[in-house]
Parts: C-alpha cells; sequence; structure tokens
C-alpha cells in the first residue's frame, strides 16, 4: 500500500520544502530549494509578462540551476536512505519513520531557525514560518 516510492517521494519534498542549502554560494546564506522555486517562478512570469533583459534574466537561470542542481542531490539521498533504511523494515514501521522525519524536519524548520537569506523582509535569520511570512 505505501511503497517505497512513496516513501521516498514523501521524504523528497519535505526537504524540498525545508532543508536549507547554500544560497549563490554566498557563504553563511542558506534557504530551502522551496524559496528558490518561489522566486525562480515569479521572476519567470514577471519577466514573461513585462519582458526584460540582462541581470534579471541571468538571476533566474541561476535560480533554475540551482533548484535541479539541490532538487536532483536532494532526491539522491532520498532514494539512497529509502533502499538503505527505510526497505529494511516492515511496511508499518517504514511508515511511521516517514511521517516521524517529516513531522521532525517541519518542526525543525517552523520553530528552529535554519536559514539565513536576505530574500524576506524580516531579520536574516528566519524560521520556516518567517521566511514564507
Amino acid at each position: 500500500m505505501f511503497s517505497a516510492g512513496v516513501m521516498r517521494w514523501t521524504l523528497f519534498l519535505a526537504l524540498l520544502w525545508t532543508w536549507p542549502v547554500p544560497l549563490f554560494g554566498l557563504e553563511g546564506m542558506f534557504a530551502p530549494v522551496a524559496r528558490f522555486i518561489q522566486l525562480a517562478a515569479s521572476l519567470s512570469v514577471l519577466i514573461a509578462l513585462e519582458g526584460t533583459g540582462g541581470m534579471v534574466v541571468s538571476l533566474v537561470a541561476l535560480l533554475w540551476v540551482h533548484v535541479l542542481v539541490y532538487g536532483l542531490i536532494l532526491f539522491v539521498v532520498t532514494s539512497i536512505f529509502v533502499r538503505a533504511v527505510l526497505s529494511k523494515f516492515p511496511e508499518r514501521v517504514g511508515v511511521g519513520l516517514t511521517v516521524a522525519a517529516v513531522v521532525a524536519l517541519v518542526g525543525w524548520a517552523s520553530f528552529g531557525v535554519p536559514y539565513d537569506t536576505m530574500f524576506h523582509h524580516s531579520d536574516a535569520h528566519a524560521s520556516l514560518l518567517e521566511l514564507y511570512r
């Protein structure tokens, strides 16, 4: 019922939404891949509607490259974890561990302060709730 593929995709999406990755290679700057997706998609729509050139197009391309690279890395890590760890347990235990991992990730990101980015209006250090406010 709840296959390894579902566990892999559930954990992958949770990591995509919460796990802080380096922002443009800037020292000490971290944001989740979902934030890159949000910024890249909104800037892409703006470019499509308004048209622009130069630096904005380069920034959007850089954002999309970051999304692809970090997304691929997180997917590979998740696949290895599910295959090496979760698939060794009975199905119910694997499901329980998957749910526990997702709850832990979302709780840590929501109530901790794992992000440090210039792309939000409050303090540079933020939780998931402040990042998307």
